[in-house]
């Protein structure tokens, strides 16, 4: 029996033939080349659909063990502050000079 392309789902749903595995991090399916399954790089504080886990350089180090009777959806809680950046040049005002 020949199968149709696209109808190899597995257990969680992925369909293989589109290139389509599961991410147990994010709890679904991705194509690794597009999205990686890894934690997001800035986030501190991640939710894994039941447990509250704390993050520090992109590894866990620390979930709460609560037993789950549903499963929510995988996110960051509490992301990183980005670092503020200043492009612009110091200004000397001609009129004042430059303080001496």
């Amino acid at each position: 029996m020949i199968k149709s392309p696209g109808s190899d789902w597995d257990p969680n749903g992925c369909i293989a033939s589109a290139g389509y595995v599961w991410c147990e991090i994010l709890g679904k399916c991705v194509r690794t080349w597009i999205q990686a399954c890894e934690y997001p790089e800035n986030c501190l504080t991640w939710n894994d659909g039941c447990n509250v886990c704390g993050l520090e350089n992109g590894e866990l180090t620390f979930c709460s063990e609560m037993a789950c009777f549903t499963q929510g959806t995988p996110q960051c809680q509490v992301w990183a502050p980005m670092p503020v950046i200043d492009y612009a040049p110091p200004v000397i005002n001609p009129f004042i000079g430059d303080g001496h």
